[in-house]
């Protein structure tokens, strides 16, 4: 290769590499910085994404009630469960709906002597009366701390509102039920 063909190529690459962000400085540019999405772990327990890496969740405890009577008993017909092991925890929520009502049924359990306690979260999109709302997402009420291979019930959560696409996933939880870090990936819908 000529020296002037060389120093072409010298040069265009030079200018190519001005152009485009550096390896160290592509962490510090906002459309190339890598971040924890949907499905990828963070540095904590590998499955889990960390609740300090998720954009902040809301509880909409005005669109559930819970109850002691079966679902069965009041109409609403069986469609189906979700359930995941990640973690040490296992999670398990079942559905049954009537005219677009839900109701859930939950079973948790934690399988290991991490520290962290077991616990699920759902996302769902409810009716608002001009269309159907974007997800919305909450912590099941019920966690277990025991590591006694029982799984822990929960009760009866009606939904006040229309509800469509019901998902879960097992969680860390602290000991008062507090959302540490979720698993990456979404199970369902239900």
């Amino acid at each position: 290769m000529s020296f002037m063909r060389m120093a072409a190529v010298v040069i265009g690459a030079a200018g190519l590499l001005a152009a485009t962000p550096g390896i160290a400085n592509a962490a510090n540019d906002p459309d190339t910085a890598s971040t924890v999405k949907e499905g990828a772990a963070s540095a904590g327990t590998p499955g889990f994404v960390s609740a300090a890496d998720e954009p902040s969740v809301v509880s909409f405890g005005n669109e559930w009630f819970t109850s002691n009577e079966r679902p069965q008993d009041k109409g609403y017909g069986f469609v189906g469960y979700a359930q995941s092991t990640v973690g040490g925890v296992w999670q398990h929520v079942m559905m049954w709906r009537d005219n677009n009502y839900v109701v859930l049924e939950s079973f948790i359990n934690d399988e290991a002597t991490d520290g962290y306690c077991a616990g699920a979260e759902i996302r769902y999109q409810v009716y608002t009366g001009s269309g159907w709302s974007g997800y919305h997402y909450r912590m099941i009420p019920s966690y277990d701390c025991s590591t006694n291979n029982d799984a822990v019930n929960g009760r009866y959560y009606y939904s006040y509102l229309k509800t469509r696409n019901v998902s879960s996933r097992a969680c860390h939880v602290n000991s008062s039920g507090g959302k540490i870090e979720c698993e990456g990936s979404w199970h369902g819908p239900i």
